[in-house]
């Protein structure tokens, strides 16, 4: 099974927590320190990205080829066929009346009035229906065969844009800093929580499939910085990690002054654009 396969992955990933943790507190310590560091809250969310990355691979080892997939559906719509024909028969003599009767007792409670009573012909229509949901699979099913994707080509990346964007807004959340693009902290970073997961390669001169090399690494993050800054469907949610930090108006830092006196604390960066946000859509309306 998938949990078992990533329970002794997550208990490898386990043993670099306090490596993984120093090297976030001391990036902390070169920021604002807005917030004071919270090294659990910041391990917690790190487990949960390596539970969904690692659990994501198993998936995909777990996942049935094309072929299988065409041909079991095929099979599916085989036997609902056969099925729906020997049902059409049946209905012309005395065993269509024992299918019906016996549909009825199983599912007729559902279908009866409050005083408990039924409408005869309302339940022969859900009769007719639950029958004709063969044909509706049937054609469901000889249609997905037709129509299953072919397998992408090449190998999926160690490291997506998307598992980039979340590392990076773990480490600007948890140091305030922003994640830089080329080799520095951020890359560091990255390479210890990808060692954690099992997919650092050391060696640059040597291709190792399904491990990530600290150059290619560095790429990778430059090319998802790049994605970030320009895409807008990046902002969807709020802010990309990787933006600088925004100039407030006057009015606009009297606002989140006053917000925290009200919390009796420094507003992390996301709670900021997310206020911000909330105002300039009033003030717009």
């Amino acid at each position: 099974m998938k949990v078992t396969t990533e329970l002794p992955l997550l208990a490898e990933f386990d043993q670099h927590k306090e490596t993984i943790l120093k090297l976030l507190r001391n990036v902390y310590k070169r920021g604002p320190k807005s917030n004071p560091f919270d090294g659990d809250k910041a391990w917690r969310r790190l487990t949960g990205f390596a539970r969904f990355y690692l659990g994501r691979g198993s998936e995909k080892q777990e996942a049935m080829p094309a072929a299988d997939r065409i041909e079991r559906l095929r099979d599916i719509a085989k036997i609902l066929s056969r099925a729906r024909r020997l049902i059409d028969r049946t209905m012309q003599n005395d065993a269509g009346d024992d299918l019906f009767s016996a549909w009825w007792e199983g599912a007729g409670s559902e279908y009866a009035k409050a005083d408990g009573s039924f409408d005869p012909r309302y339940m022969e229509r859900k009769f007719k229906k639950v029958v004709k949901g063969l044909a509706v699979l049937e054609t469901a099913a000889s249609y997905g065969a037709d129509h299953v994707a072919p397998p992408k080509r090449g190998r999926p990346p160690v490291l997506s844009w998307d598992d980039i964007l979340n590392l990076a807004a773990l480490y600007r959340e948890n140091t305030g800093l922003i994640p830089g693009a080329g080799e520095g902290p951020f890359a560091d970073f990255v390479v210890e929580v990808v060692t954690a997961l099992g997919r650092y390669n050391h060696d640059e001169g040597k291709r190792v499939n399904g491990k990530i090399t600290f150059l290619s690494l560095v790429d990778a993050i430059k090319a998802t910085r790049e994605w970030a800054l320009t895409h807008p469907a990046v902002r969807k949610w709020g802010p990309s990690p990787f933006d600088e930090v925004e100039k407030l108006s006057d009015e606009e830092q009297k606002i989140i002054s006053a917000l925290e006196r009200s919390w009796g604390r420094k507003l992390t960066e996301q709670e900021i654009y997310l206020s911000l946000g909330l105002v300039r859509g009033i003030g717009e309306l």
